[in-house]
């Protein structure tokens, strides 16, 4: 297949941005409209957020087929996956975090300190599955989460 230009390409991941960005926020949106007791819209975000989802799938699947790029088959995207939650954990979370402190804003710097151990807990995750996939064949892989609740 041939490969987009790289402008086109570059087009495509900031629609793919926007569009990750338009699920996450409809389906907080969602849950805010629950609370609310508002279930009619709760339902309409979280129909419009699958929606686009979808949509963002697609995008994901024209970058797989003409982009070189961290997707493909599981254990590309478990190592594409590790390097990414690494550089958030290792740069971009504690970075930001250092421009909270300085901004005064304490709260915020808290909750991306958290924030950047969930990442770190995601690279245990995500390389342990790594791991496992590259065993061989015939061992029946034990992927556990470590706890009883969920760290997404």
């Amino acid at each position: 297949m041939a490969h987009l230009s790289e402008s086109f390409a570059a087009g495509l991941r900031a629609t793919l941005a926007a569009e990750a960005l338009t699920v996450q926020r409809y389906t907080y949106f969602a849950q805010i409209a629950e609370i609310e007791g508002r279930t009619e819209i709760a339902k309409l975000f979280r129909d419009l957020a699958a929606s686009v989802a979808c949509a963002a799938h697609g995008h994901l699947d024209v970058l797989r087929d003409h982009v070189p790029q961290g997707i493909g088959d599981t254990a590309l995207n478990l190592a594409s996956s590790v390097a990414e939650a690494l550089r958030d954990a290792d740069g971009t979370y504690p970075e930001l975090t250092a421009a909270a402190f300085d901004e005064g804003q304490v709260d915020v710097a808290s909750w991306l300190t958290t924030a950047a151990a969930l990442k770190k807990a995601h690279v245990a995750r995500l390389d342990a599955a790594l791991r496992e996939l590259a065993e061989p064949a015939g061992r029946e892989p034990a992927l556990t989460s470590g706890h009883g609740g969920s760290d997404d």
